[in-house]
């Protein structure tokens, strides 16, 4: 089993990769296995019925291939299935995960995929990377008081909840790749997050729950 994960460009570009990869593969239409978002998410449910198809033997094809797209809508449950999808392989296919925002998904994942970066993608710079670090910590040092007036200011609305949530998610990765082990449970907090106000859980109520009720 061979995993992909593409990023960077723009929904057109990596979409003729993808296809382009398809076909270099020789793996047939009639046996791709496409899974995408429905309404905002990509839950548990698709990843196991993708899973459960992979069982069966091409119609035409010496593999199957299973196209993950926006594979950052995947929720936390659906990512771990996916995980044990790529651990312990049900027959022979092509993995293509097509994703904006790779860095939402779990390390576990992006440590077992081939990252193929188209360019232009989104990138944080070095001073918002280490600004929102820094807020991280604040919210590790201060009163609960302080803490609700610092999530009204960053919760506002789901965009700017999403914003910031996003930048987190990239910034711990950072913090990962410094060895900074710790902060591992805090990124599984934070993409839970992201599925639950994805899902329209209020905003607030996702941040409180991180902030609040977790260890910083």
């Amino acid at each position: 089993m061979h995993a992909y994960i593409i990023t960077g460009g723009n929904e057109e570009t990596r979409s003729d990769y993808i296809k382009d990869l398809i076909i270099t593969r020789s793996v047939s239409p009639h046996d791709c296995i496409t899974i995408v978002p429905v309404t905002t998410s990509i839950g548990v449910e698709s990843m196991r019925d993708a899973t459960s198809r992979l069982s069966i033997h091409p119609l035409a094809s010496p593999f199957h291939a299973v196209i993950v797209r926006d594979a950052h809508t995947m929720t936390t449950e659906a990512q771990n299935a996916f995980l044990k999808t790529l651990e312990e392989p049900v027959g022979n296919a092509i993995i293509i995960l097509e994703s904006k925002e790779p860095d939402a998904l779990l390390p576990t994942i992006l440590s077992r995929c081939q990252l193929i970066n188209l360019g232009n993608a989104t990138q944080y710079s070095d001073e918002e990377i280490n600004t929102c670090i820094d807020t991280l910590k604040f919210f590790g040092e201060v009163s609960v008081g302080k803490r609700l007036q610092k999530i009204d200011a960053i919760a506002k609305t789901q965009a700017d909840s999403l914003a910031f949530i996003n930048l987190a998610i990239s910034s711990l990765h950072k913090e990962l790749e410094r060895h900074n082990f710790h902060r591992a449970n805090l990124l599984r907090n934070f993409l839970t997050a992201r599925t639950q106000i994805l899902g329209n859980v209020n905003p607030k109520l996702a941040m409180d729950h991180i902030f609040l009720y977790n260890g910083l």
